[in-house]
């Protein structure tokens, strides 16, 4: 027999009344990370930006703050109501962010409990839906990406506020999903709080004054608006991912919508859709959510992909497979991958702690997965600057890398790997520069492209950092070889810092 006793009933208003005045709890590292930009006086308002919308509830704080009387008078009546985040970090200024995230409590501290749980979940389907919705919308050419982004983060934010805040009825809820697993979710919110929480986001988006995107696709998910629906896919991507994986008939119907949305072969998109779930599980780790990141579905083993429908679908996936493969699978650009792993390493390099072997994987990681790279190398010269062997490697062939990139000079040889030490300048070999590669090099690397740069320790050159695209024969771009060498420089300065640290 059920004895559990259902608390009092709040009226939705009520629940809005409580809420609204109340601040949900934001992660310790994201605000080091505030703190740490805020800090830089050189430091552009785009990337605090990045940082905040790594977090639903420090999003929702400063748009709520950007739009309110004392900052934005002329208010949504006179449709001025800020919209981006970007912005609202230039409406308020660094100080004022940083001082909201000192004055803010921490989820870890505050939640507690069987609700605990549910807040991670809530929090997981929210960085696993931006991302995806943000994806989509990039791929389609959406006019703003980031307004996706919030939008599709902030949906459910009356779900992540009431787990936070909900005492009493939030665990008597949890406990009926719990010996209701099948019934809809809906129907348990109404028979505990009388009305469904998809409202209190609504109303919360309203008094909150988030932008028009947020609440119309909380009020209207049906309307045919493609940012509407690109909001609401990628919330319905996620939910299908933690419900039943990557490979199930409902999420098929998911990335055939998703590929015709964006004119995508299908195959790619449900690629592009599994490399944003790890994507969002990064971001989930970056900010200290590390209670969200068990519930971001990632790709499932090979033994349980999904068998091809028809046998001329298996044909063709095969033949497909034998040419692209390599490419499919290399790393694309991630300007944000690659922010964050610059984070990283000038927290490293501050703490006063670095190492050669911390900083360079780090440089390595965010070459490989952040500029692109499909194989990336750290080598170090001997003393008598005659031999360069790999130290680290990453990507593809790595361990086969590591054994091969070892190379010696000849007396008097013009070699680029060693004169890009000597000259302390960086070079992308391509075209007509190939020529000059020794033969031992294109024995051991293959006749490829490739782009180097030279590490240092305060002016003195101690190896090189080497990169290609080998295995997917992608062409080298100049951004591309602009992003390597600010890897490569961040790496000299965080080792010379170090040396000059310990030297001390």
């Amino acid at each position: 027999m059920n004895t559990q006793r259902t608390p009092p009933k709040r009226r939705l208003a009520e629940w809005v009344e409580l809420i609204q005045h109340r601040e949900m709890p934001i992660f310790n590292n994201t605000v080091h990370q505030v703190l740490r930009v805020s800090e830089d006086e050189l430091a552009p308002a785009a990337a605090l930006a990045q940082v905040i919308m790594q977090d639903p509830s420090l999003t929702t704080r400063i748009l709520k703050l950007a739009n309110s009387v004392y900052y934005n008078p002329a208010g949504t009546g006179s449709g001025h109501t800020l919209t981006s985040v970007n912005r609202a970090v230039v409406v308020l200024g660094f100080n004022a962010v940083s001082n909201m995230c000192l004055a803010a409590t921490l989820v870890d501290d505050t939640i507690e409990g069987a609700t605990r749980e549910r807040v991670a979940r809530e929090l997981a389907r929210a960085l696993h839906a931006a991302i995806q919705a943000r994806s989509i919308a990039t791929a389609r050419e959406d006019k703003a990406p980031e307004e996706v982004f919030i939008a599709a983060l902030l949906h459910r934010i009356g779900e992540l506020a009431f787990w936070c805040f909900g005492g009493e009825q939030a665990e008597a809820l949890d406990q009926l999903y719990r010996q209701q697993p099948a019934a809809l979710p809906e129907r348990a919110q109404e028979r505990i709080l009388g009305f469904r929480l998809n409202q209190l986001s609504g109303q919360l988006a309203r008094v909150w004054n988030l932008n028009e995107l947020v609440r119309e696709a909380i009020a209207t998910p049906s309307v045919l608006d493609e940012r509407v629906q690109t909001v609401v896919l990628g919330q319905q991507i996620a939910l299908c991912a933690e419900d039943g994986g990557w490979h199930t008939e409902p999420m098929e119907k998911l990335v055939k919508r998703a590929a015709k949305m964006i004119d995508q072969a299908i195959g790619e998109t449900h690629k592009m859709l599994q490399h944003n779930a790890s994507e969002a599980a990064e971001m989930a780790a970056v900010i200290g959510a590390q209670i969200a990141v068990p519930h971001i579905p990632q790709q499932q083993e090979a033994s349980e992909q999904p068998r091809p429908e028809t046998a001329s679908e298996t044909a063709t996936a095969e033949a497909e497979a034998t040419t692209t493969d390599a490419e499919s699978t290399a790393p694309e650009p991630d300007a944000q991958l690659q922010l964050r792993v610059l984070r990283e390493l000038s927290t490293l390099i501050e703490s006063g702690t670095a190492s050669l072997n911390q900083v360079m994987t780090l440089a390595l990681e965010g070459i490989h997965r952040g500029v692109g790279m499909d194989r990336v190398v750290f080598a170090l010269i001997t003393p008598d600057k005659r031999t360069l062997k790999a130290r680290y490697t990453l990507g593809s062939e790595s361990e086969r890398l590591l054994a091969r990139f070892q190379f010696t000079r000849l007396p008097g040889q013009n070699h680029p790997l060693f004169t890009v030490i000597e000259r302390q300048q960086a070079r992308c070999i391509r075209g007509e520069a190939l020529a000059d590669v020794p033969a031992t090099v294109i024995q051991a690397l293959g006749r490829t492209p490739f782009m180097i740069a030279p590490i240092e320790i305060a002016g003195q050159g101690i190896g090189l950092l080497y990169a290609d695209r080998a295995s997917s024969a992608r062409a080298l771009t100049e951004p591309l070889f602009e992003d390597f060498q600010h890897f490569a420089k961040q790496a000299s300065q965080g080792l010379t810092l170090a040396a000059r640290r310990r030297a001390r």
